[in-house]
């Protein structure tokens, strides 16, 4: 995921670090995370990885520091400075500034602090800085916005008198029209191979009602602020969701349905929840974090209507949208109805039961069970796919233990990830939670099912899993998702190879040498989400595997549409996807995508329960995909620090093993292999650093 990093330090203005996150967001979601970063870990955390515009709110005070940003501590300078000589990009709001002629060095001074007269551009750096002619440029808060100046904006360039072909390119990027003249309202410095872009107007006067009119001019100050703030961060190289598409911002009634083929499942579960039918009206389930309320076909098809002509609701003061309300409407599709992609424009749903039986027919799938996606429960706007089960004991406690069910939906409003991690939710975003069959984790578990006899494991008597191999389930569903890219209805085997694991449940796309993963250029896709529950007396475990992965996402983020491209490190003349692309990738979709997935693991799955949740027959293919064989990384969660070499998996509990190195200084050679924890550790693929989570 693309960040946008806000200063939140204590030289910030406290309101101009809450009005920069809302306005931001407000802006951005969901194509950006945008959150705040301090000084412990600017200084000593790999942020500049994922980090595509590092923003300054309002300071407090100018005095401080000499560097590119006045006003902050000294020694961030350092990591400041190589961020932007390195390509990176910083945006300073509510800056006044003087641009300062024949400038040495790194050509810029510092980013003034918000007092009294506002903010300033410090001209003064190097020594011959008193030698300098200067233009002022008058940035001025009260601003009245009256027009967009835009298109043939003059373009200075500095010649520095510190050594030829030294350059700093600047550009005014958007000017206000004032009475008394223009005034510049925002311009971008290069420095090194990176930008610093000055925006003047005050972000606390803003109102929230520019967003939805991009075009009209004749607005309040205020709000034509607003549009020129979107303007200038698209002239920066990001890239805004359409602003009349407005924030999805409450969930949507969803549908509980099965494939044509199987018609009986919808009502083995509507009894296991309800203990009958419901005719006419509706029927509540009560549960700890949301009440289900389930309603006939035509009913719940009339309010799914009315709720999406009402349009949605306004967000909260952060930006991100409202808590969705606890009321989850479900419409029963019963005797195999399927409705029509009139009602489910982001999915449709006939054509992914087709492609799903299509699937699991290629697969060798069991045909006398009911299979993985078979039977699912759609919502164009949902919670969260994944708290649909966790966070309500009850309704998954009153599912049929022998039927999996899916959740999917084409836009969540909380998305979780791992540990504390939010999943944000763009358009083109495959997420979904499969609710698995009871797993059985003793011989005396009543879900112990008997492998069918045309299964390779016919010979094997009724298996279970031991509590020990649980784990691996993240593994295999991970590889299940990585060789599922490699079929021809996603990418093909060429761009498939190119999707890769990152240990412990992370989906990564590696550009360079398969065979050399360590110096190829990586970004993460997707990730996985485990999370299991024990029946009392420990025989059973309920399993809720929720996966997040992009598919047909668009520029900034990246999907399984845009693999292959080649320019993955230059953002700013990225395309969406090349035309070479299209013809390649013309069968990628979501419905293919899912359908494929799901077929595979459902494959890997009977194998696995079949073998007694033995890891050892994928071992091999897994690490063969994943990114860290022979890998070495520092391991943080030792006192002194060591470096140690990723060696594998270890076969019994799923553990990363490592072997130290030898001869580190300050330590003693250390004999036998180092396991970490996958729940324990967090691994930190782009430093090369194990360290425990959330140090």
């Amino acid at each position: 995921m693309v960040n946008l990093l806000v200063y939140s330090g204590p030289e910030v203005l406290p309101a101009a670090l809450r009005t920069t996150l809302s306005h931001l967001a407000r802006i951005l979601l969901p194509n950006y995370t945008i959150q705040p970063i301090n000084v412990p870990v600017l200084l000593n955390q790999p942020w500049t990885t994922n980090c595509q515009v590092l923003i300054f709110p309002a300071l407090k005070t100018s005095t401080g520091s000499a560097g590119i940003v006045a006003g902050i501590p000294p020694r961030l300078n350092g990591v400041i400075n190589d961020f932007l000589e390195g390509g990176g990009n910083i945006l300073c709001l509510n800056a006044a500034g003087r641009i300062t002629r024949g400038l040495r060095g790194r050509g810029l001074g510092g980013i003034g602090g918000m007092g009294a007269a506002g903010q300033h551009l410090n001209g003064s750096s190097g020594s011959n800085a008193s030698n300098s002619e200067s233009e002022d440029f008058a940035f001025v808060d009260r601003t009245t916005v009256e027009g967009i100046v835009e298109g043939n904006m003059p373009q200075f360039e500095f010649e520095s008198s510190g050594g030829a072909g030294l350059t700093n390119k600047m550009e005014i990027l958007a000017e206000s029209m004032e009475q008394d003249g223009s005034h510049i309202a925002a311009l971008r410095c290069q420095i090194g191979s990176g930008f610093v872009t000055f925006w003047a107007p005050n972000l606390e006067n803003l109102s929230e009602e520019g967003l939805s009119a991009p075009t009209n001019l004749s607005l309040s100050s205020s709000s034509s602020q607003l549009i020129l703030l979107r303007y200038v961060l698209s002239r920066i190289g990001l890239k805004p969701p359409h602003p009349t598409a407005g924030h999805v911002s409450r969930p949507l009634p969803q549908l509980l349905l099965s494939t044509p083929d199987k018609p009986g499942l919808v009502e083995a579960v509507v009894r296991g929840l309800l203990g009958s039918v419901p005719g006419v009206g509706s029927v509540k389930f009560q549960d700890t974090n949301d009440t289900f309320e389930f309603h006939g076909y035509d009913e719940g098809l009339a309010i799914l209507r009315q709720m999406r002509k009402q349009g949605h609701i306004e967000s909260a003061d952060d930006g991100h949208p409202h808590k969705p309300s606890n009321i989850s409407h479900i419409a029963i599709c019963l005797n195999g109805t399927v409705p029509s992609v009139e009602d489910t424009p982001l999915f449709d749903l006939r054509t992914y039961f087709n492609l799903l039986k299509e699937a699991r027919t290629r697969e060798e799938c069991r045909r006398d069970v009911s299979g993985f996606g078979e039977t699912l429960i759609y919502g164009q706007v949902i919670g969260s796919t994944q708290t649909l089960f966790d966070k309500n004991p009850r309704f998954l406690s009153s599912l049929i233990p022998s039927i999996p069910i899916l959740s999917l939906g084409s836009h969540q409003l909380s998305g979780r990830g791992r540990g504390a991690n939010v999943w944000i939710s763009p358009s083109g975003c495959l997420q979904f939670s499969l609710c698995m069959p009871k797993v059985p984790l003793s011989p005396h578990s009543p879900y112990i099912n008997t492998i069918c006899s045309s299964s390779s494991f016919s010979s094997l008597t009724p298996s279970y899993i031991p509590p020990s191999k649980l784990v691996f389930i993240q593994y295999l569903f991970a590889l299940a998702v990585v060789e599922a890219c490699s079929h021809p209805l996603i990418l093909g085997p060429t761009l498939g190879a190119n999707v890769r694991l990152k240990w412990p449940n992370d989906i990564y796309v590696c550009y360079g040498n398969p065979a050399r993963p360590e110096r190829a250029e990586k970004i993460k896709i997707g990730g996985i989400l485990v999370s299991t529950s024990f029946a009392p007396g420990g025989h059973e475990a309920s399993v809720v595997i929720g996966c997040g992965l992009n598919v047909l996402c668009r520029h900034p983020l990246f999907s399984l549409m845009r693999v292959g491209k080649p320019t993955l490190s230059t953002p700013y003349r990225d395309p969406c996807c090349p035309t070479s692309m299209q013809d390649e990738l013309e069968h990628l979709s979501m419905e293919g995508t899912l359908a494929t997935i799901l077929a595979r693991f459902e494959k890997m799955w009977e194998e696995f329960l079949g073998g007694g949740g033995s890891f050892e027959r994928w071992m091999g293919r897994y690490q063969d995909k994943w990114l860290h064989s022979d890998q070495l990384v520092r391991l943080t969660t030792v006192d002194p620090p060591m470096m140690v070499r990723i060696c594998g998996i270890t076969p019994d509990h799923g553990l990363l093993r490592t072997l130290p190195e030898r001869n580190q200084p300050g330590r003693t050679n250390q004999e036998g292999f180092i396991d970490l924890q996958p729940d324990g550790n967090s691994f930190d693929l782009m430093a090369g650093l194990i360290k425990v989570k959330g140090s």
